[in-house]
């Protein structure tokens, strides 16, 4: 007779880190916005410093999207690494590791 299956504690963790991980890529993905759309519309600061500027705030903003969704593809190819259901053996182990008890 096969062991029953219950929840992968291992993969409901990567669950809710993935979407913290989403929350603050959407975060990240509009915190230079207002700034950079207010310096390319001229009205704020203008000259060579102010365009030098806008573009490293705008280079910072795009890298920083980038690296936020770089986050949330690694906890999503590791989440699709941990099946979301295994035996009571496997989640009982998963829990003594997560815990640090291992």
């Amino acid at each position: 007779m096969t062991e029953p299956m219950v929840p992968n504690p291992r993969h409901l963790r990567l669950r809710e880190l993935l979407a913290e991980a989403e929350q603050r890529a959407a975060e990240v993905r509009t915190a230079y916005r207002r700034v950079v759309q207010a310096m390319q519309s001229g009205k704020v600061w203008t000259g060579p410093a102010a365009t030098a500027w806008t573009e490293q705030a705008d280079d910072r903003h795009r890298r920083l999207a980038r690296l936020a969704q770089r986050v949330v593809d690694a906890v999503e190819d590791e989440l699709r690494r941990h099946p979301p259901l295994v035996t009571r053996a496997q989640a009982d182990a998963a829990r003594r590791e997560l815990a640090g008890r291992l």
